[in-house]
């Protein structure tokens, strides 16, 4: 057993080093491959690659045409495909790698035709994960955050409306947890931190699903300041009645 693994200890350098090598062989041989297209075929290729779910192998036909042509529009259109590679997976780890790339696409290229799409998608990354009201709500405002941007500044994008339904689904989140939290004052009858979010759902969330019942908390808190408010004022025409006596 001790032979065997000092055996394995010897040749694992020699096995690593026959795979970089293999590795580095066959990259070199794709390079040469591609040397020889025109960059609208290595364009093609990558594209039927991603189609075929071959996202590894696109994302490599995407690189080199972005890195080959970093200034041509083909180059950026592929800079963003090889974002797109990254953001078909749904893990942390991938979606974080999209979301830098479609970010650094929008900052490096202003005046990219299709910039307006590397905002939805920087958008997307962050929704791609199931959103909880009762959670970190960052994920949440950064989203938002990429929509209206992308709203604001081309309200004429053909993908304007997707990112305004977006953002409808995430105000809604929003508005929930301002109505769980509401909820929680509310059965502690802290009426006036109760009062106090729900108003703010009023005011930002007018389209909240729970409106109706958002509305007739505050009238039945209203209700209950009121009555608290009558309360005290007894007590003090009591209490002062008692001192002129």
């Amino acid at each position: 057993m001790k032979r065997f693994l000092a055996l394995l200890l010897v040749l694992m350098p020699v096995f690593f080093a026959v795979s970089c090598s293999s590795k580095g062989l066959k990259e070199e041989k794709l390079l040469e491959e591609l040397s020889n297209l025109d960059k609208d075929t290595i364009f093609e290729r990558a594209e039927g690659l991603y189609e075929a779910k071959k996202y590894t192998e696109a994302r490599q036909l995407f690189s080199f045409v972005y890195d080959s042509f970093p200034n041509d529009p083909l180059g950026h259109k592929a800079a963003l495909r090889v974002a797109d590679t990254y953001a078909v997976k749904t893990d942390v780890t991938n979606l974080t790698e999209a979301r830098l790339r479609y970010r650094d696409f929008a900052n490096r290229y202003p005046n990219d035709p299709d910039r307006d799409y590397a905002l939805l998608m920087v958008g997307h990354t962050f929704s791609a994960r199931k959103l909880r009201p009762d959670r970190d709500l960052s994920p949440i405002h950064e989203a938002l955050g990429a929509y209206q941007q992308l709203a604001n500044l081309y309200p004429n994008s053909r993908y304007a409306s997707e990112a305004q339904d977006r953002m409808g689904g995430l105000e809604e989140l929003l508005a929930e947890h301002e109505w769980l939290v509401a909820t929680y004052y509310f059965r502690n009858k802290r009426w006036v931190g109760a009062k106090w979010r729900l108003e703010y759902i009023q005011e930002n969330y007018p389209g909240y699903t729970k409106i109706g019942q958002v509305n007739d908390r505050i009238s039945a808190i209203q209700t209950k300041l009121d009555e608290a408010e009558a309360r005290y004022k007894k007590l003090i025409e009591e209490r002062t009645k008692k001192i002129e006596d």
